[in-house]
């Protein structure tokens, strides 16, 4: 027997367990940005999102950051794509470079927090964490 009850997006049913993966359907305008905020906010690790396009993933960037408030405790990090086809003459925008290496850099660390893909982005492989660690320079403002 399959449960049809409605859920509202303020108190999202989710499996607690690691690995595991929840699917919600029928949720319309800015309604998966408020569940995957109140998500976050009741899950104690990571949680990763998989968007079709970069579009959604921007929207969706917009749409948790509003949701979860200027001041909240939980980052939300975004991994754009490349936006440039393999055999392009021209390299990707630096404010992308800079953007995929600043949530490299993070992810390791976080404890909790939201993470948005593109799919696409998925299928790219990743230079080694070792390669980046030791090619990186990290400033902070007021550094020299």
């Amino acid at each position: 027997m399959t449960d049809t009850t409605e859920r509202s997006p303020l108190q999202p049913q989710y499996s607690p367990k690691p690995g595991d993966v929840t699917h919600w359907g029928r949720l319309y305008g800015s309604s998966y940005g408020l569940i995957l905020a109140n998500t976050a906010r009741a899950q104690n690790g990571p949680l990763v999102v998989v968007t079709a396009d970069t579009l959604t993933a921007n929207r969706l960037d917009y749409e948790l950051r509003f949701y979860l408030g200027k001041h909240s405790d939980i980052p939300v990090l975004s991994f754009p794509d490349w936006e440039t086809l393999p055999y392009d003459a021209f390299s990707p925008h630096q404010d992308i470079i800079s953007e995929r290496l600043a949530a490299l850099y993070q992810l390791p660390q976080m404890q909790r927090g939201v993470l948005i893909v593109p799919v696409t982005t998925l299928m790219t492989r990743l230079a080694p964490r070792e390669f980046l660690d030791r090619h990186s320079l990290m400033l902070d403002v007021g550094q020299t």
